[in-house]
């Protein structure tokens, strides 16, 4: 429907100027005239025809009355015949005078001024009260007020002339915006309708605006149409306020609105906010403007901001080229017409035409009848699509029913397989840990020189902690703690296997300094590990009388609680830089072995980084500082009693999270 009405209107429009008719009548062109300011009978002054679309820049203050003055002789081809003048668009009002008598006036003067709109005044030559041989007078009285033009140069033909080229102005200049308007009221209020039924679709809130307040613009140009607002003595001024004003900076405003719709473009509260302002603050001020001065000083300020906003929107055109390519092209489609119409614009007033401004309305017009296209062609293949469904989806959800129990029986043989496979290593950690348990779980004697106690807790079922015990008979001679890299089996099996070799060459070193154990260890360990990349880290500690030897190899140091002033001893490693991690092949390593003396009631702590490592939910570590605060809080509990209450301690503070690493303490405490 909205597409055969705007073919109709195509057609009528040319009807319309077909039936106006071309005559080739003389025409007497009223090319020299003289003005006068404020009196009808006065000395009058040249004035040249340039000025004529700015009369206002003649008067003082550019507000006044205006009178125009030239005279004319009938050639011999217009004897005898109705003349009639026609003097185009004349703003504000305008009276016509004959040889000094008064014939007629378009618009309405005083105090409340009022112009007949884009139409034009033409005025019959009474035969009576001119001389066909002699030179005849004509004035013009034009009222201004900061407007003022002729927009033709007047001339003289017969009747049907003049009345055939008022009505061809008329329609382009007047009706045909009418017409346009209406239709643009129409399509809003429809809009209107379709986003009230489909709310989601903000473009089309959007679009609906643009045309209301595009049509409230273009009734400026065709208020002649409606003599009503005249004869209610409603005034000039707040006619250019509520439609050359407001209504083009509402309309420019939702024209970006709908820009940014149209594109699904995601702006931001702060860029409406600003927008928003943009708007409203300059319709504010011309809503309160007492005169016509005021009012296009605030316009042109209101312009500024108009101009401002569209390169916000172009701004976001770019922004949305790379993401939503396909919308952004179909609006600079549909904002071809107007970016044509400033081309020929600015041509044109290169050229010293006067049409301009008609033009770019014509522009804007065709631009939101291109959208109103584009809009419908979308709704009709949005309704296709539905039909399609319609009467295919009993079809398609067969098909789709079918897909989701392919892929449902697919998922399922995943779920079986992934659950037979979980369940397989499930029991391969369980019989590794098994066999490790196994293999750590020997029964310590109760040993006469010192007390032990320990505790291990395996991240994932397998420990990569290794702890041990040296001793003979019912004597400790010595212990140790490391700490393999990684998790799991693969760090589980390293355990098992550095261990017999840990054990063995502390045996078999007993003569020889304790780092040269450890060296030894080392290399046995890089020897019979061959390509595993798993290294470890570890305390060997060994008794040597009333002293302990340790050697650390890149472990955490070793707290001793001192009996006597029930204070802590951090035990440091040596001063070698070079003393580090075992078990890295090729790696320049070098132990150093530290004697500390140990009295009766000392207590020794070793510790795997998983202790200190522990976090609680806030990504905060338990840290060396915590530990030493709980073993010295809890000194006075049984030896397993306090390795128990630092991995409570720990556990609290981590809020019962999941533990990220393999858990080992050594408590040995001298008798």
């Amino acid at each position: 429907m909205k597409k055969n009405l705007f073919f109709v209107t195509v057609l009528f429009s040319l009807l319309f100027i077909v039936s106006c008719g071309f005559y080739d009548d003389t025409e007497i062109k009223l090319t020299k005239w003289e003005y006068s300011i404020d009196q009808l009978h006065a000395i009058y002054n040249p004035i040249d025809n340039s000025q004529f679309t700015k009369l206002a820049k003649v008067c003082n203050g550019r507000k006044g009355d205006i009178y125009l003055k030239t005279s004319f002789m009938v050639p011999k081809e217009l004897k005898g015949q109705r003349l009639k003048i026609f003097l185009g668009n004349v703003k504000i009002a305008n009276e016509f005078y004959l040889n000094g008598v008064y014939i007629d006036h378009n618009g309405t003067f005083g105090d409340i001024p009022f112009s007949n709109g884009s139409k034009a005044s033409a005025y019959i030559l009474p035969p009576s009260l001119y001389d066909d041989n002699k030179r005849n007078e004509i004035i013009i009285h034009v009222q201004v007020d900061c407007e003022g033009r002729m927009g033709e140069l007047p001339f003289i033909s017969t009747e049907r002339k003049v009345i055939a080229y008022e009505q061809r102005y008329d329609f382009f200049n007047s009706k045909m915006h009418m017409v346009i308007s209406m239709v643009m009221f129409l399509i809003g209020i429809m809009y209107f309708t379709v986003f009230s039924l489909r709310r989601k679709d903000r473009q089309y809130f959007s679009f609906a605006l643009l045309n209301l307040f595009s049509c409230f613009f273009l009734f400026y140009f065709c208020i002649g149409e409606f003599p009503i607002f005249s004869e209610i003595n409603i005034s000039y001024l707040l006619v250019q306020k509520l439609f050359r004003g407001i209504a083009s900076i509402l309309s420019s405003y939702f024209a970006v609105s709908f820009m940014r719709d149209y594109i699904g473009f995601n702006e931001s509260l702060s860029r409406r906010i600003f927008r928003t302002a943009l708007t409203v603050g300059p319709c504010f001020f011309l809503g309160f403007t007492q005169n016509m001065h005021d009012f296009f000083l605030y316009l042109g300020i209101s312009y500024a901001g108009t101009l401002i906003q569209m390169l916000m929107a172009v701004q976001f055109i770019f922004k949305s080229l790379k993401t939503k390519k396909k919308k952004v092209i179909e609006l600079l489609i549909g904002f071809t017409p107007v970016l044509l119409s400033l081309v020929i614009t600015s041509i044109l007033l290169l050229l010293n035409k006067k049409v301009y401004s008609l033009i770019i309305v014509f522009g804007w017009q065709a631009v939101i009848f291109t959208f109103l296209a584009m809009l419908i062609i979308s709704f009709a293949s949005m309704s296709n699509r539905v039909e399609f469904l319609n009467a295919n989806l009993e079809r398609l959800v067969q098909n789709r029913t079918e897909e989701l129990t392919k892929s449902n029986t697919a998922l399922e043989e995943t779920n079986t397989h992934l659950k037979y496979e979980i369940e397989r290593a499930e029991k391969e950690i369980e019989l590794a840990s098994f066999v490790q348990q196994s293999f750590y779980n020997v029964k310590l004697p109760d040993f006469k020189n010192y007390e032990v106690a320990y505790y291990n807790k395996p991240m994932a079922g397998v420990s990569g902690d290794l702890y041990d015990f040296y001793f003979n008979k019912d004597t400790l001679e010595g212990f140790g703690l490391f700490d393999v890299s990684g998790h799991g089996i693969s760090s589980g099996l390293v355990t098992m296997l550095v261990k017999n070799i840990i054990n063995d060459e502390f045996t078999k070193g007993k003569k020889l300094p304790l780092q040269d154990v450890m060296s030894i260890t080392n290399d046995r360990i890089i020897a019979q590990k061959g390509n595993v990349e798993n290294y470890l880290t570890g305390i060997l500690a060994r008794i040597n009388g009333n002293n302990v030897d340790f050697v650390n190899a890149g472990h955490p140091n070793v707290i001793v609680l001192r009996a006597k002033t029930h204070t802590l001893e951090v035990i440091k490693r040596g001063e070698l830089k070079e003393s580090g991690i075992i078990g890295i092949s090729g790696f320049p390593v070098t132990f150093e072995c530290v004697s500390v003396p140990i009295e009766k009631g000392d207590i020794m702590l070793l510790y795997t980084d998983g202790v200190t490592e522990t976090m609680n939910r806030n990504r905060e570590e338990f840290g060396v500082e915590r530990l030493k605060r709980t073993f010295l809080k809890g000194s006075d509990l049984k030896l397993q009693e306090q390795i128990e209450n630092i991995v409570e301690e720990a556990k609290t503070f981590a809020n019962r999270t999941k533990i990220a690493d393999d858990i080992t303490l050594v408590m040995v405490k001298k008798k």
